[in-house]
């Protein structure tokens, strides 16, 4: 399904780690205005916002978060940058669909709500990675009953919908498209191994290790190929490695990844500006060597 309206975002980079974690600060730095100008003028045009809104749920979102959250929005489109606001971390939805299902309405009412009337550069981002009980067909009716609560107040706004497991690659084919304005979402980390090495969250901590070989770069390219066949928009969400990677691999393997993306024509956003996946060094507004060519370049 084409919309004679473009997708906006083709550059974009998420803000991991900030209003995603417990409380904003727990995890690292708040997002700081210093942040903002910083991507702005490093070349991105889009800025994902993870926020952990069912955390700070009790009838209604706490509105010390709801007003931050309006107040980072407001900064990010006032530099000239499109912004996804994104639902994350909701676990309690993926795993009891029918009691949170609700839950999910409700906290994307708000939103609406607070949001009615917010430039065309804001876009929803309905539910991070979804998994779990969250099956094809359970998706399929979590969407119907989102989209029937956003589109009254925001008919012609992007909103962003991913597939079961994690968002996986090779579910954005089977995905449908509900309607106008829809961008379909995969989250690409392959191998996985590489991608989180020495990551300390998993059960298994995963060897430092390179990438690299023809058969690794022909793999990569195969899977974003395969998201790329359906009609509309599609976004690579999040990719990244982790900053333990040997830095040659870790460029080699993000320049790859995005090339690959921009060649099927997919927008992209980059996880992350910090978060132990970033583009900074630490404690600067600096690029790690390498990285900015590996993103921008070409």
């Amino acid at each position: 399904m084409q919309d004679p309206v473009p997708f906006p975002v083709r550059r974009g980079i998420s803000l991991g780690n900030t209003l995603d974690a417990p409380c904003e600060g727990d995890w690292g730095p708040p997002v700081s205005d210093g942040d903002l100008r910083w991507i702005a003028q490093a070349g991105f045009d889009t800025v994902r916002l993870p926020v952990r809104f069912a955390a700070h749920w009790d009838g209604r979102v706490r509105p010390s978060l709801m007003n931050r959250v309006e107040q980072i929005v407001e900064a990010v489109l006032s530099l000239g940058l499109n912004v996804i606001l994104d639902l994350h971390h909701f676990d309690a939805l993926m795993e009891d669909p029918e009691r949170y299902g609700p839950v999910a309405a409700a906290i994307w009412a708000e939103i609406a709500d607070r949001f009615r009337g917010a430039p065309d550069g804001l876009i929803f981002e309905l539910l991070n990675e979804p998994r779990g009980r969250l099956g094809a067909v359970e998706l399929q009716r979590l969407w119907a009953s989102l989209l029937a609560v956003l589109r009254p107040s925001h008919p012609d706004r992007w909103i962003v919908l991913g597939g079961p497991d994690h968002s996986a690659a090779e579910q954005v084919a089977a995905l449908p498209r509900p309607g106008p304005r829809i961008a379909l979402t995969f989250h690409f980390y392959e191998p996985f191994a590489f991608t989180h090495q020495q990551a300390d969250w998993l059960p298994v901590r995963h060897p430092r290790r390179g990438w690299g070989t023809p058969q690794e770069r022909a793999a990569l390219e195969a899977a974003i190929a395969r998201a790329a066949r359906t009609d509309g928009p599609v976004l690579l969400g999040e990719f990244g490695v982790t900053e333990a990677a040997p830095p040659a691999a870790r460029r080699r393997w993000i320049e790859a990844v995005r090339r690959a993306a921009e060649a099927h024509g997919m927008g992209w956003c980059h996880w992350a500006l910090r978060a132990g996946f970033g583009v900074l060094s630490p404690g600067t507004h600096e690029w790690r060597p390498g990285l900015r060519a590996a993103l921008m370049d070409g």
